[in-house]
């Protein structure tokens, strides 16, 4: 009966130090979670509507306050990220700033151009993309036969740039050296056909290792 009731009382007293244990762990972690919450960040914002191209200075960003749990890594969160900074598309006053709406004027080297690829019949985008995605350019062309001839002219061009539509597919905008962006406008002019097919990063990154 003595054995049976102290090894209640050791099971009591070891439920009651867990127990202890246990909501000590909850307070810290409740706590630890208030903190967070409490913090903020400043967050880029247009201070009215921009224009795409249009190089962004002081009068055209204002700093708003967001809970730090909320503010995602491509949120422009300090001054530095806008020296010589350009918008890319048309911005709305109080849209947020982030790394793919803005970008450094020195991104596209001296000796490259920006090209439109316009969604028409000639020229087909496979696959949605989106800014900062990679794409191949191929185009069916006829030869000297007068036979349809497909070849793969461009691999991993970056994309820069998007502009949507009312109707049908974005028109996609690269970055190309000036002896492929002559070569990509003839061949919109001059092709039978210019497919834009969307690269698999991860693929590509395995390739080059």
């Amino acid at each position: 009966m003595i054995d049976a009731k102290r090894k209640a009382i050791i099971f009591l007293t070891i439920s009651f130090l867990l127990a202890v244990v246990t909501a000590g762990l909850i307070l810290v972690q409740i706590n630890e979670a208030q903190e967070k919450l409490g913090k903020t960040v400043q967050v880029a914002a247009a201070s009215k509507n921009i224009k795409s191209y249009h190089e962004i200075g002081e009068s055209d960003v204002t700093w708003v306050e967001l809970p730090a749990t909320s503010a995602y890594e491509s949120f422009i969160t300090s001054e530095k990220e806008l020296e010589e900074a350009i918008s890319v598309v048309n911005l709305n006053e109080g849209e947020l700033l982030t790394n793919s709406l803005v970008r450094k004027k020195l991104d596209i080297p001296p000796n490259e151009r920006v090209v439109w690829l316009n969604a028409t019949e000639i020229v087909l985008i496979d696959q949605q993309v989106a800014e900062g995605d990679r794409v191949d350019i191929v185009i069916v062309s006829k030869d000297e036969a007068d036979k349809l001839e497909t070849k793969r002219i461009l691999e991993n061009v970056p994309v820069v740039q998007l502009e949507e539509q009312e109707e049908g597919a974005p028109r996609v905008k690269v970055a190309l050296s000036i002896k492929d962006a002559e070569d990509v406008i003839h061949y919109q002019n001059a092709a039978v056909q210019i497919r834009v097919l969307r690269v698999n990063q991860a693929s590509a990154g395995k390739e080059e290792v």
